[in-house]
């Protein structure tokens, strides 16, 4: 049977280790060429990369390998009106999400239209005071003087489940044009053209564009649009929508969608961008990061958990704890010494940030523990912070493994009392098919199958309540409701760290869904030195004995290990090779991600 490892942080965590599959005579073949270590090969043929093409376009993506924009269904309509409107020297807004996924997507599209010569402006909603997507009041705000004189209103990660606001936008003089990526409803859609990879008409090869990602294709037909119309000249000269791609690369990483060919392709390229600090607002981002050395230069390559642990989170803090315009501006500014400030004051919001999601989160687990939480689905409500539930409910699904809703309460216009609630799921538990089953107690819902956002009246909580459970129950039945840490290899700590593999690690870049970062596990390491770290011993510092010199490693959140280490010094470790940059100076250190005691070491290799 399969092991379950030591309760780890009230989930019952169960370790599977992939089944190995021998590279082919043509992966071989290849591996000798390009002198590939073999842990790199091996973890190559376990993700399908046996034939040469395959194997050159996973290493090697290429821009000329991304389908054309023309692919993408609505693309034909959604060209023809934004390039009518610049044509024509019509005013164009774009309405942004306020996450990293919407401000990226913005900041694109700004600066595409800027470089167009056309007359453009953008909007951020208020995470707290105006919530997600098209809001009204804030649409007549910006409304044309005169509705018989067209404004293109562009919306970005938003909008696809905004009929009401589109009809309401119409008849203030708007014409509308929605791109986004979330899942969309069933019936008539208001807006005038839609770009949206996950329309059931849609044929494009991918449905998991992020938000940027289809910002991004949109500047790609627009421009070949206006190219077709004669638009560009010696004195009007077309945008390189290569420059873009350090901003898809930001939002695709941190909205965390699969990446799969075409994404892997557009953030394997803005990553190159990135590094390139051609941005200035990226380029300050860097500084205060601590990613750069004293001639401004990456310590290191720019890796992608760089960008998802470092750098969006400081996009984010913008728009979770003031506005999201913030951070737009960085990314639109040209300007260092400004680009700067903007990335300092990012910094301080994003410090503010985690000690309110600390606080936040261990009131959420007093609550859980106090077992207010409900059922199959753990809801919470309170005066958590509306800026930090989204953050805290992923953390409380790591800590119970149960599809969670956290809620933060506010009084509407009415004087009456609304729950706006984020919710994260675990793998097989669709969160959004849940909420579309209870849709009628909802004043209004969307997102995704893994994370979606919800406002709910106070007089129908108790019943949304019920029915998401019920809804989550019949779902669950086919879910084994246990922690899964995927593994795909054994391999002793001194081969994973040798200068060769750790260094060709970054070849397998970038890693997120659908390619994840490599985890191994030895089950004979050499430990030198144990301890507690952090706040109440929370962490494990751990070293290990790698052939002549000292692996020094961390343990994050596996502080509760220390009395079992004591007692036993050859426990299994899974571990992941982590970058450390400090002083300007980058090694790797060792990442454990689980253990177990000798008693238990009945690993079994499992498919998945």
């Amino acid at each position: 049977m399969s092991i379950r490892d030591n309760e780890q942080a009230g989930a019952t965590v169960q370790w599977r280790v992939e089944p190995r599959v021998e590279p082919s005579t043509e992966l071989q073949q290849m591996a000798t060429e390009l002198k590939l270590h073999p842990i790199i090969v091996k973890l190559l043929a376990q993700r399908g990369m046996q034939e040469q093409k395959r194997v050159e376009e996973f290493l090697q993506p290429s821009l000329a390998e991304l389908p054309s924009p023309l692919e993408m269904g609505g693309m034909k309509e959604a060209v023809a009106l934004a390039g009518r409107a610049v044509l024509a020297g019509e005013p164009i807004l774009i309405w942004g999400d306020y996450d990293v996924d919407g401000t990226t997507g913005t900041a694109l599209l700004v600066s595409f239209f800027r470089e167009l010569g056309a007359t453009v402006r953008y909007i951020i909603p208020n995470r707290i005071t105006h919530g997600y997507g098209l809001h009204i009041d804030l649409l007549r705000s910006l409304a044309p003087a005169n509705p018989d004189h067209k404004t293109l209103l562009i919306t970005v990660d938003c909008g696809i489940s905004a009929n009401d606001e589109i009809l309401a936008a119409k008849k203030m003089g708007f014409q509308v044009l929605v791109t986004d990526h979330h899942e969309p409803p069933e019936g008539i859609f208001a807006a005038d053209a839609i770009l949206n990879p996950k329309q059931s008409a849609c044929t494009f090869p991918t449905e998991e564009l992020a938000g940027v990602g289809v910002a991004f294709y949109l500047a790609c037909g627009i421009r070949q649009y206006l190219r077709e119309k004669g638009f560009f000249n010696e004195e009007r000269s077309e945008p390189d929508v290569r420059d873009f791609l350090d901003l898809v690369a930001l939002g695709t990483i941190a909205d965390m969608v699969p990446l799969g060919k075409v994404n892997r392709i557009l953030v394997k390229e803005g990553m190159n961008r990135i590094e390139q600090q051609k941005r200035a607002g990226l380029r300050a981002m860097l500084e205060v990061s601590g990613l750069l050395n004293s001639q401004k230069k990456p310590i290191s390559s720019i890796s992608s958990g760089d960008i998802g642990f470092l750098l969006a989170p400081m996009i984010n803090a913008a728009g979770r704890l003031a506005e999201a315009d913030l951070a737009v501006q960085l990314l639109l500014s040209e300007n260092v010494n400004q680009a700067m400030d903007f990335a300092k004051e990012l910094l301080a919001l994003n410090d503010e940030r985690k000690k309110i999601g600390q606080d936040v989160y261990a009131r959420a687990v007093t609550l859980q523990e106090q077992k207010v939480g409900n059922g199959n689905c753990l809801i919470l409500k309170g005066d958590f912070h509306h800026g930090v539930i989204g953050i805290v409910a992923s953390r409380m699904v790591e800590r119970f493994h149960l599809p969670t809703i956290l809620f933060g309460q506010e009084v509407d216009s009415q004087g009456k009392m609304v729950f706006k609630g984020s919710g994260r799921s675990v793998p097989g538990i669709n969160l959004h098919a849940a909420l579309e089953k209870c849709s009628e107690t909802m004043i209004r819902y969307g997102g995704h199958a893994m994370a979606a956002g919800m406002s709910v009246s106070e007089e129908l909580f108790d019943l949304f309540v019920r029915r998401i459970n019920e809804e989550v129950s019949r779902q669950v039945r086919d879910v084994d409701p246990v922690a899964i840490l995927t593994i795909d290899l054994e391999a002793e700590i001194d081969e994973i760290f040798s200068a060769d593999c750790s260094g060709q690690m970054q070849l397998l870049e970038p890693f997120g869904p659908g390619n994840r970062s490599p985890v191994f596990y030895t089950r004979s390491p050499h430990l030198v030195e144990t301890k507690a770290i952090g706040a109440e011993g929370t962490h494990l510092k751990i070293s290990f004995q790698c052939n002549n010199a000292i692996q020094k490693g961390v343990g994050f959140g596996l502080g509760s290990y220390l009395p079992d280490l004591r007692q036993d010094n050859n426990p299994a470790i899974a571990y992941a090779p982590m970058a450390n940059r400090y002083r300007g100076i980058h090694t790797w250190e060792v990442k454990v991600v689980g253990i177990q005691f000798s008693q238990n070491q009945d690993i079994q290799k499992i498919i998945i």
